[in-house]
């Protein structure tokens, strides 16, 4: 029977420690995981057993039902029949009336002693609600509509003039307004017609938006509430294009939607999404496509919150198993794009601000980390062995 020989050498011997030393580790990092960039296809799905999130194989029935992204609204913003543009004056309006007479030589003739009528131009209300003219005196006109008004002028002239008459318009209204700010042509107070002025018509008529529409967002605060969308979602959505009220302010803001590519990508970053329908393989290409020698092609896999009524109108079943935070449910789509027929989900299947796309390394990319370690260590070994001896 052999018996293993001690060397005598004291060198020798630290040289053979260090490289048990450094051969246990190199084990001991083979039985556990390297260090990657993000999950591992493998963690992914393992983490999709336990429901912590939705996972999702997108095929061609899920790109038909969830490929297109999101759409922002406010036409959950509640409508206060109170504040709809009103007819009726208010304080601060501007007032033109003209008074008429159907004898001549009466108060508001024309001159020569003719029959006609006299104009008052620029009547504002005052803060008390009360307007003041001549032989009519000072009388209450805010809340009234103009023919109530009317009314209110003829009778105070009665016996003081001929047959009188009166035709009251408002010139300005300083009630039935909303306000339109931010990236916009001309920002300010914009009049509301009585017939109502619809979202878009108020953003034209302020001179649009300084930036494409899909990169603005319009946030309306309403009293108390607000709600936002993006401008893009407005023009092609007619639920979006809400009347608007009195007192609203509508503010636009340039904020582009934005990704984040991750993982064995050519160079992960936060990117735009460049146009309002950018797809998930436009934006794996932008960043330099996936990586050949590191990409593992079954694990593109896309996080996204998505909401409850989007998963149920797709057919999506056992909703309740899962978590749902102020964002939506957390919902991971998986791209298999070993399969060909992935391709073109991949080219269909669109994109929303705040999406993160993370493409997973091979396995065999973590088997070479090992062996380039191991290599390392060898020559560490080596290197060691020959300083000693």
């Amino acid at each position: 029977m052999l018996l293993p020989v001690t060397p005598r050498n004291p060198s020798c011997r630290a040289a053979l420690t260090r490289r048990g030393l450094l051969l246990g580790s190199i084990a001991a990092l083979s039985a556990c995981a390297l260090p990657q960039q993000g999950p591992s296809t493998a963690a992914v799905l393992e983490g999709a057993e336990d429901k912590s999130f939705l996972l999702i194989e997108v095929d061609e029935n899920i790109t038909r039902t969830l490929g297109n992204p999101p759409v922002t609204s406010v036409s959950g913003l509640s409508l206060d029949p109170s504040a709809a543009p009103s007819e009726a004056v208010g304080v601060g309006d501007v007032l033109s009336i003209r008074i008429l007479e159907a004898g001549s030589g009466g108060l508001f003739a024309t001159g020569n002693g003719g029959a006609g009528g006299t104009d008052f131009d620029n009547v504002t209300v005052g803060r008390n609600g009360h307007i003041t003219l001549p032989y009519v005196g000072e009388i209450s006109v805010a809340g009234r509509t103009p023919l109530q008004i009317e009314t209110l002028i003829v009778e105070s002239l009665e016996g003081k003039a001929i047959e009188p008459q009166a035709l009251v318009r408002i010139s300005t209204s300083s009630g039935n307004r909303a306000v339109i700010t931010g990236t916009v042509g001309r920002p300010g107070p914009f009049q509301l017609s009585l017939s109502g002025d619809r979202l878009s018509a108020a953003i034209a008529a302020a001179g649009g938006s300084s930036n494409p529409a899909h990169e603005t967002t319009v946030t309306i605060r309403r009293n108390n509430r607000q709600a936002r969308a993006r401008l893009s979602d407005i023009f092609l959505q007619p639920a979006n294009d809400i009347p608007l009220q009195r007192d609203d302010v509508v503010i636009l803001a340039h904020e582009p939607p934005r990704y984040t590519l991750a993982g064995a990508v050519g160079q992960t970053n936060t990117y735009r999404i460049e146009t309002p329908r950018y797809s998930l393989l436009e934006a794996i290409s932008a960043a330099g496509g996936a990586r050949d020698e590191r990409a593992n092609p079954s694990g593109v896999f896309l996080f996204r919150h998505e909401s409850r009524r989007r998963l149920g109108q797709a057919g999506i079943a056992d909703l309740d198993a899962y978590p749902v935070t102020e964002q939506g449910l957390p919902t991971v789509y998986r791209f298999d794009m070993s399969r060909p027929e992935t391709q073109f989900s991949a080219q269909r299947f669109l994109l929303t601000d705040g999406d993160a796309i993370f493409v997973t390394n091979a396995d065999t990319v973590t088997l070479g980390k090992f062996i380039t370690l191991f290599d390392q260590g060898v020559g560490a070994i080596n290197r060691a062995q020959t300083v000693t001896e």
